[in-house]
This record gives C-alpha cells, sequence and structure tokens, in this order.
C-alpha cells in the first residue's frame, strides 16, 4: 500500500525532506486504507449504455487538439496532436492511448498491458499510439526502461492533450494545495475512485484475472536488472492456483517502483502539479468514429484493456461496410460532457 505514496513525496517536497514526508505519507495512507477497505468509492463509474450518440464525439475530438503540439519521442521532432487521433486515420482502427506522467504507475502499468496484448492487436489491424505526460527526454528514458518501441510513443510536456480532452486533472482542482497533497487525497479515494481496491487487489489478488501480462512484465523487468530479478510463477503456488493470485500484482508493482525510483529525475514531469493528471484511452474504428472511451478515474485506475479489446471486436463484428453500429458501444467517463 506504500508504493503510490512514495510518489506523493517525490513530487510535493526537496530531496532534504523527502524522508520526513515518507513516513507521514505512509502513516496516512495505512490509516486511511484500514478505515475505506470496506467503504464505496467516492463516486461510482457511469457505465454506458448501448448506442451512445459517439459520432458528435468524433468530430469534436481532432478539432480540440488541432492548435496541440506534441513531439516525437524517436527524434524529438514536433508533431500536431490531432494527427494522432482516429479522425485522421481513416481505413483502420486506430488506438490513442493518453498516458498520466512517464514515472508514474499508471502509465507503466498501463503499458505493459498494451505490450501483452500487441499481437492481438495486430490481429485485430490496429494501430496503436502512445502521448504521455512529460519530455520527449523522459519518453525515451521511459521507452528504455520499459522496452517500449519509440516510433509509436510522444511526448506531451505539458499535458495538453489530456487537459483538451476534459481528461480528470486529478484531486481538488478548485483548490490552491501542494501537488503530493492532492495526491495523498487521491490516495484515500478523494476524486480517486477505486484507488483503495486497486491498491488491496495487488495484495489480495483476483481469480477472475489473468496473470500473464504481470508476469510478461516481470521477466521484462528481471531482464532490466529491477528486483526482483529471480522469480517465477510457482513461487505463488502456495497462496493460490486460479487468476491472478495474492502479492503477483503487488510484486510487479514493487518492481515498477524500483525502476521509477532510481530514474525519477530523469523521467518526472517538469510541473509537479502534471503528476495528479489523469489520462485515458480514444479508439476509433475504420470510418473514423469514436468506438470507445475511457477517462482514467485516479491513481491505479487505468483503462480496462480487456473492456476497450471487447468494444473492439463488436466493431469488428459489425464489419467496415455495414451501416449498423455497434450494439454495446462503451463510453467510460465520469465527464459528463462525453456522456
Amino acid at each position: 500500500a506504500t508504493i503510490p505514496a512514495l510518489s506523493a513525496a517525490k513530487c510535493s517536497c526537496p530531496a532534504a525532506s523527502q524522508p520526513t514526508m515518507l513516513a507521514v505519507v505512509v502513516s496516512c495512507w495505512l490509516t486511511v486504507a484500514s478505515a475505506r477497505a470496506g467503504a464505496p468509492t467516492a463516486r461510482a463509474v457511469a457505465r454506458p449504455t448501448a448506442r451512445h450518440a459517439v459520432r458528435a464525439v468524433a468530430m469534436l475530438a481532432a478539432p480540440e487538439l488541432e492548435d496541440i503540439e506534441v513531439y516525437a519521442v524517436a527524434d524529438g521532432a514536433p508533431r500536431r496532436a490531432a494527427t494522432l487521433v482516429g479522425p485522421e486515420l481513416l481505413s483502420k482502427m486506430h488506438i490513442t492511448a493518453f498516458l498520466t506522467h512517464f514515472g508514474d504507475f499508471n502509465a507503466w502499468e498501463y503499458v505493459q498491458q498494451l505490450k501483452a496484448v500487441d499481437a492481438e492487436l495486430a490481429a485485430m489491424g490496429a494501430d496503436l499510439t502512445v502521448i504521455g505526460i512529460g519530455s520527449p527526454s523522459a519518453g525515451r528514458t521511459f521507452a528504455e526502461i520499459i522496452d517500449f518501441p519509440t516510433e509509436r510513443l510522444y511526448a506531451d510536456p505539458t499535458g495538453s492533450c489530456h487537459k483538451a480532452l476534459g481528461f480528470s486533472p486529478g484531486a481538488l482542482p478548485d483548490l490552491q494545495l501542494p501537488a503530493g497533497a492532492k495526491l495523498l487525497a487521491m490516495l484515500a479515494g478523494v476524486d480517486s475512485p477505486g484507488t483503495v481496491e486497486a491498491v488491496l487487489k495487488g495484495y489480495l489478488g483476483d481469480v477472475n484475472a489473468s496473470p500473464e501480462w504481470v508476469w510478461l512484465a516481470l521477466e521484462q523487468g528481471a531482464q532490466k536488472g529491477r528486483f526482483p530479478t529471480s522469480l517465477s510463477p510457482s513461487a505463488f503456488d502456495s497462496v493460490g492456483t486460479a487468476g491472478l493470485r495474492p502479492f503477483e500484482l503487488a510484486t510487479l508493482r514493487l518492481q515498477n517502483m524500483a525502476g521509477i525510483l532510481q530514474n525519477w529525475e530523469a523521467l518526472a514531469p517538469f510541473d509537479p502539479a502534471l503528476c495528479i493528471q489523469q489520462g485515458g484511452t480514444l479508439v476509433y474504428d475504420w470510418k473514423g468514429e469514436l468506438i470507445y472511451r475511457y477517462a482514467d478515474e485516479g491513481i491505479l485506475v487505468y483503462t480496462p484493456v480487456n473492456e476497450m479489446l471487447t468494444a473492439m471486436k463488436e466493431a469488428i463484428a459489425v464489419g467496415p461496410f455495414e451501416v449498423a453500429r455497434p450494439t454495446s458501444i462503451a463510453m467510460r467517463s465520469t465527464d459528463s460532457a462525453y456522456m
């Protein structure tokens, strides 16, 4: 449970005071987690209904990004952000994943899951573009650490894309508080529904979830020298045999934490306020229509990849030459402007 708290300390205080801040953060987090473990989240996720009017959203997405530049991580060249989303990329299904900052747990876990389904995306003929918050150099560090192709990766130093698309700015946006204090509030579930449950899932497991992506990520991290470097799935046989077992995901988060802390200065955004800016995902079909949108709920609550894949498969089932839309278009967002 202390893993996300370390990011709060990093975002809010100078190096000399970090140990003290870490102790405060860990203490507060353990107290809040104990109190809230059985409580409902602060805000329920808005569930989709069939046949949302998504065409208008699809037409709005590119213009909102029209005047925003992002930078190719491969060579630092500027690129108009609007050219990296579906309406500009007709004839292919296209995923544009907007990460939180390059040193954030959400960004690491989301990309690790996307890497695990890369073959499935290729089989569907889907392209993937990833835009993360931070500098191009931070993006290169991220790509090298996590083994992600730089040609798919772009950097948004100010989080302008995320703001333009209405993704959550994090907790308590109207209050003038340090980013670290807001991040601590999010750890308690304030404007971050599902965070406590997501943390506990790492320790308690989930019999309905697959551990495959976790072990692919752990293996990659071990090859890069991140602790733990020698571990096999059989190590968790004593705590279960079905689904995602207790401590499996927590172990990956420990390994990710090691990579983040070792490279924090290279990964962190220049503006501490961007430590709590949330991301999301847009998926467009071959007709340039939005078939899936997700806005991150908060810490450790990011795009559910299996849900996204289901929406894409439904779109494929309709076929590129059919007029009918999929009957269960997924629009997961707490932003009422998109509902």
